[in-house]
């Protein structure tokens, strides 16, 4: 089988042990990606926002040989279960997340003759914990909390580092509210 994994964020500079071909690919699926969840290390991360433009996404092939391993494993770098892992297979109509994304990825997997994808499908949570999505100024307040110490390196790197051709508005109102550039070096082709 042929299976991709979906990538905008930490999994391209920082796969661990997800179990992935050498190189990313820069021709991913345009999907609605936006700096919109506080993690659990304090990080602003790229996750899938209903109400956001389009971003162009990488991707890379997956080593696993089944969806369902694959699914484990994105699932265990991300430190998720895998029912917050998306998928899509070619033999299966079942929808596993939302519908215009599921579409965007279907429509570009059958251009690629990928048998299977799969991406990480954790949504929106803001600063205080609750899912959902924060309004900018809400996140950009949190972000000048995390000005000093460890949690702030964290912060800037995983925004610095996210792909240059994620290019949303509101990484370039970070960028130019806090100094910090695009310091991305993914391999892609």
């Amino acid at each position: 089988m042929r299976i991709a994994v979906i990538g905008w964020g930490s999994l391209i500079w920082d796969p661990r042990d997800l179990q992935i071909e050498d190189e990313w690919h820069s021709d991913g699926p345009m999907l609605p990606v936006e700096f919109a969840r506080v993690s659990s290390e304090d990080r602003l991360t790229l996750v899938l926002v209903d109400t956001v433009a389009l971003q162009p996404t990488l991707w890379v092939l997956s080593r696993k040989p089944t969806l369902a391993e694959a699914v484990r494993n994105l699932a265990k770098r991300e430190g998720t279960t895998d029912s917050n892992i998306g998928r899509w297979s070619s033999t299966d109509e079942q929808i596993t997340f939302h519908v215009q994304v599921r579409t965007l990825i279907g429509q570009w997997a059958q251009e690629r003759k990928l048998d299977a994808v799969v991406w990480t499908a954790l949504g929106p949570k803001k600063p205080n914990g609750e899912n959902g999505l924060a309004t900018e100024d809400e996140l950009i307040e949190y972000l000048r909390t995390l000005v000093e110490g460890r949690k702030a390196l964290a912060a800037k790197e995983y925004i610095e580092k996210a792909p240059t051709q994620i290019k949303t508005l509101f990484r370039m109102r970070i960028q130019r509210e806090f100094g910090w550039s695009d310091m991305s070096h993914s391999s892609s082709k």
